[in-house]
């Protein structure tokens, strides 16, 4: 369709060897393995189709191509998944490189459930930051923000894990930022907790039918703002 098609990074996958580093909001605290990808899809300079990023995780990469198909022929549908958590200094660097010039009309903003070295308060911290990086290069853009999944112990999947406590309260903090500044939040976590059938066995993924159920989420939520 005559789109030009920026692939700013393939899958990159290394051991997280780096020594802690300091800046002024703490210390770095890397997982065994960092990786990030990123698809941008430039904004149609025919204004035909609007512009949608969703940033995330891996869960972010099995619901995206479903959310890009759903709104076919209305968005083309944009992608930076990382396992870079808010909270990590580094993190709002490697936005701005992924980010870099492009405009976007949408985007949905979900990141959670990577950093568990991070507490809910270094998280929230981040917030902010995270904001006014997406709307420097997209002064006009609607933004919308989906809580965190629960995160259930593999193969127990009624029990959650230790981790989800603290991932509740980044959800919340998520939330009054939110109220605050008049954005959609898109509540993944409540249809976690009430669709355990969501789940794979690792207690972390959703499975084809939750995959649709968090792609349709945000469909009904774009066209909301656009109809």
């Amino acid at each position: 369709m005559g789109y030009k098609l920026h692939l700013l990074s393939s899958m990159l996958l290394f051991l997280s060897l780096q020594p802690y580093a300091q800046n002024k909001k703490g210390q770095i605290k890397n997982e065994p393995i960092e990786w990030s990808h990123s698809w941008i899809i430039a904004r149609p300079d025919t204004g035909a189709l609007l512009a949608l990023l969703i940033i995330g995780d891996s869960h972010v990469e099995r619901y995206q191509p479903v959310v890009a198909n759903k709104l076919k022929g209305t968005f083309v549908v944009s992608k930076i998944t990382t396992s870079g958590s808010m909270g990590n200094p580094e993190y709002i660097n490697q936005l701005k490189a992924m980010l870099g010039n492009f405009q976007f009309d949408v985007i949905c903003f979900n990141n959670g459930l990577h950093g568990t070295g991070y507490s809910a308060e270094e998280y929230a911290a981040y917030i902010p930051d995270v904001y006014q990086l997406l709307k420097k290069k997209n002064p006009k853009v609607k933004i919308m923000w989906a809580t965190s999944t629960s995160r259930r112990k593999a193969n127990q999947l009624e029990s959650f894990d230790a981790y989800n406590d603290d991932l509740i309260n980044r959800n919340k903090s998520v939330i009054a930022f939110c109220s605050k500044k008049n954005i959609p939040v898109l509540d993944f976590y409540e249809m976690s907790i009430k669709h355990i059938d969501y789940y794979t066995k690792d207690g972390i993924h959703f499975n084809e039918i939750g995959v649709n159920a968090q792609a349709q989420l945000i469909v009904d939520e774009v066209t909301k703002l656009y109809k």
